[in-house]
């Protein structure tokens, strides 16, 4: 599962995502389609059917509506806005830190 890590920050404002790099020290705004992307991910915790909700209104493609979420979620990636959730480390009872 893909989630902002730690140094994200973001809020929505009227239609659109506001997201703050703390480490980049940058904001980035989100409309439209990307918003809704990052909303899937962050509030629904996945994109099932989000290619429908956006295609079949439009009358797009939904193939293409896909690949192009796909793609969009991974220049989110590479930008370091999104990382894969990993399960927390397990701390042994018998080990004191």
């Amino acid at each position: 599962m893909l989630t902002p890590p730690d140094h994200i920050h973001w809020a929505r404002c009227d239609g659109a995502t506001a997201v703050l790099d703390l480490h980049a020290d940058q904001w980035k705004m989100f409309y439209g389609d990307g918003a809704r992307i990052w909303d899937a991910i962050t509030l629904r915790g996945s994109i099932d059917g989000l290619a429908e909700e956006i295609a079949i209104p439009t009358g797009g493609d939904l193939t293409a509506t896909r690949s192009a979420i796909i793609a969009y979620i991974e220049q989110l990636c590479a930008m370091g806005l999104l990382v894969m959730d990993r399960p927390p480390k397990r701390t042994r009872w018998w080990r004191r830190r």
